[in-house]
């Protein structure tokens, strides 16, 4: 019996380091609804991805819109 495949832990936009509100990545399930499913994504944002970080973490929805992210808070 084969299991289904888990979504991966990865909370982080990869392209602006800010929090990608990715529901499966928060709750370890893909049962959930999350934003991503209905909003559409930019395919110039997707082309940003670093090819390590590819199907591996979930833009944020500003990434996926296309829109230069926000800056991070300093610390």
């Amino acid at each position: 019996m084969s299991s289904a495949p888990m979504p991966l832990p990865n909370a982080r936009c990869p392209l602006c380091g800010g929090s990608n509100e990715c529901t499966p990545a928060r709750t370890g399930s893909f049962e959930g609804d999350c934003w991503c499913r209905t909003a559409p994504i930019s395919p110039e944002a997707l082309a940003r991805v670093p090819p390590e970080l590819r199907m591996q973490a979930c833009l944020c929805p500003r990434c996926a819109q296309g829109l230069a992210p926000l800056p991070l808070p300093e610390s």
